[in-house]
């Protein structure tokens, strides 16, 4: 049952004024009266309004009183009234008695009849919920017609703040403005907008679902928002000012009509993004795969994607980690894997948006390729970039890890290819490590990990070459001059420091690097030969692993 104070969203009440028992505005309203007749309460009865123009009462104040001690013990509605017809003014104490009784009455402006007044409000009471339908799905006819016809957001969220009497706002999921109504094009509307983007800006998951609050220069009026979902994971948000008055026929069904066809809009509007995306992705296959030959071109289509030329670039690439009960189950369900890497874009997009990083994010294949671009690549720029990835990787991962993989900095756009292939190379070390959820830097490979590479048979000839009897080193003289050379290489050559780390004499020094010479048949003052006992003597580490 609707209650008196919801009947002031009706065009015939809104220059009305509550002159009394304001308390009183919750009581319920089921049935209108018109009457000026003194005997009136005998056709009155629970939650009856009535309207008069007061002329029973002009010269009666006690009549009045007792009328409404009347109306009070059957629990009517209130009086709405005349005034200045009759009257000209409530007197003071029937206004005491309606305060402390909590009787409202309400003052009708004379340029009004009793008679309309009374059918807007019957029919707001009868037909009230199909009157509202129809003007919803009225809404939904215009709103369709003008997305079928190509209209912008903008055009859409115009002509919904136009239906709805109230400014209008759309934002993104992000928080950003995409369209509003003309009200905010006013100045007087520009500390509200402000407001309510530092409010979206406090509590974005709140906004994102429908809600309402409350900004300061507008304290005595909601500010509601209201979901439009995309194929984005995260909605977009319809703002409506003082959407809790809305003026009759409005209602939330028109809104949710209207949020329905923006909705529709914005699904079109990326797909067409996604078309764009697609052209980048094959830019970015024709780059790595070197399909584009000419400097030029590559120049050109680059500064077309916002990627310049003579820059550090690197380049960061994120895949989901392809282990666990979660994942496994997920790849049963090809659509939802879809579902999950269009919501991972996204949200890199946001991350980038929100870090206020110089990137451009591409896909191939299953990864997700970050290309960021920096004037000069130090360790302050190695610290903004370890943040952000950490900064995403955090709010990203679900029920699902994803892993980073770093490249080193390149200075041209042709070794872009090469940056990619490090990051790339970077994921997958660190797979071969059996992480998951990991960041991973690329590091040139030093000479260990070359030798790794060899097969196990030539390494072990070409130890036993290089350092013949002592490559399995049997007696305790044998050992230290391993020891000896290993340290003397390691210094540089250099006979003071090799003592001074050994602890022994400078002569005795000499005197086992000499020996080691001969029975090598080598000099360590040979850079040939230097380099091929200092390889023979990391093979040996590598040996030594094995055993």
């Amino acid at each position: 049952m609707k209650t008196l104070n919801d009947l002031f969203i009706l065009d015939g009440m809104k220059e009305c004024t509550v002159l009394a028992g304001h308390r009183g505005l919750t009581r319920n309203v089921k049935f209108v009266n018109i009457s000026d007749t003194p005997d009136v309460i005998q056709f009155l009865d629970k939650n009856h309004l009535l309207l008069t123009t007061g002329y029973g009462f002009q010269d009666d104040t006690q009549r009045m009183c007792d009328l409404i001690k009347q109306m009070h013990a059957l629990n009517c509605t209130g009086i709405i009234i005349k005034v200045n017809r009759f009257l000209k003014k409530l007197p003071d104490e029937v206004k005491l008695l309606a305060d402390d009784l909590a009787f409202p009455i309400i003052d009708l402006p004379t340029d009004q009849t009793l008679g309309d007044l009374s059918r807007h409000i019957l029919n707001y009471l009868n037909d009230h919920e199909a009157e509202q339908l129809y003007y919803a799905l009225h809404v939904q006819k215009e709103f369709s017609d003008m997305m079928i016809k190509g209209y912008s957001l903008n055009s859409l969220v115009e002509q919904l703040g136009h239906f709805l009497a109230r400014p209008t706002i759309l934002f993104n999921h992000r928080g950003e403005k995409m369209a509003q109504s003309h009200d905010f094009r006013m100045d007087s509307m520009k500390i509200v907008e402000q407001e309510i983007i530092q409010k979206i800006k406090e509590d974005l998951n709140a906004v994102r679902e429908e809600s309402s609050f409350e900004i300061p220069s507008r304290e005595h009026q909601l500010i509601t928002s209201f979901p439009v979902q995309s194929k984005r994971q995260y909605p977009s948000m319809l703002v409506i000012v003082d959407s809790s008055t809305l003026p009759y026929p409005s209602s939330q069904m028109a809104i949710e009509q209207a949020g329905n066809v923006i909705s529709f809009t914005l699904i079109k509007e990326q797909a067409i993004d996604e078309n764009s995306r697609l052209l980048k992705n094959n830019f970015f296959a024709d780059l790595i795969e070197m399909r584009i030959h000419s400097d030029e071109e590559i120049l050109s289509r680059a500064n077309y994607y916002g990627i310049e030329a003579n820059m550090d670039n690197i380049c960061i690439v994120c895949t989901v980690d392809a282990e666990g009960n979660n994942y496994e189950n997920l790849q049963l369900y090809e659509k939802k894997v879809g579902e999950l890497h269009n919501n991972i874009y996204d949200q890199l997009e946001d991350e980038i948006i929100n870090g206020k990083m110089d990137a451009t994010l591409f896909t191939k294949e299953k990864y997700f390729v970050m290309l960021l671009q920096f004037s000069h690549y130090t360790e302050t720029e190695i610290k903004i970039v370890t943040e952000f990835i950490e900064r995403s990787q955090s709010n990203i991962q679900g029920d699902y890890s994803v892993s980073f993989g770093v490249s080193n900095p390149t200075q041209s756009l042709s070794d872009i290819p090469i940056a990619y292939q490090e990051a790339v190379e970077a994921i997958n070390n660190g797979y071969d490590m059996k992480m998951t959820g990991f960041i991973n830097f690329y590091k040139t490979k030093e000479i260990k990990e070359l030798l790794n590479a060899i097969p196990r048979k030539d390494l072990k000839s070409l130890y036993e070459n290089t350092l013949k009897s002592l490559a399995y080193p049997k007696t305790k003289e044998d050992l230290e001059l391993v020891k000896t050379i290993e340290t003397y290489l390691n210094c540089q050559c250099e006979i003071s420091d090799t003592s001074r780390k050994l602890y022994i004499h400078r002569n005795t020094v000499k005197y086992r690097i000499k020996k080691t010479e001969e029975l090598l048949n080598c000099s360590f003052q040979d850079p040939v030969d230097s380099l091929r006992v200092r390889v023979a003597l990391v093979i040996g580490s590598i040996l030594d692993e094995d055993d």
